[in-house]
């Protein structure tokens, strides 16, 4: 499972060249952070295989990170912000659920 990749070192077909294993992307819609949209999916479009491709409505690169706790948020409140629109503790509940059904399949094989 690869989540909003900074793509800037390994992103083209021979750097991907000799991914064998099933992958699971997902993107952001806004990026951040150095990631853009276009670098994940020009990773998509690298790999040798098609990988599982998810992407996150309203999301930014930090919506990746876990939800903060509110004492997270006072000392890191733009990486705590998220996008109008996101809910990132919905989100978690959604994205753990699907990375991990994605490793018990995979795994299972």
């Amino acid at each position: 499972m690869i989540a909003d990749p900074l793509a800037l070192f390994f992103a083209d077909k021979q750097g991907l060249q000799n991914v064998t294993a099933p992958i699971q992307l997902w993107s952001s819609e806004q990026g951040g952070a150095g990631v853009t949209p276009q670098d994940v999916a020009r990773v998509a479009e690298n790999l040798p295989a098609k990988p599982e491709f998810h992407l996150a409505p309203h999301s930014d690169h930090s919506s990746f990170a876990m939800p903060c706790t509110p004492a997270m948020a006072k000392v890191a409140p733009t990486f705590c912000a998220d996008p109008p629109g996101f809910d990132r503790a919905a989100f978690h509940r959604q994205f753990n659920a699907q990375v991990l059904a994605f490793f018990r399949r995979q795994l299972a094989q």
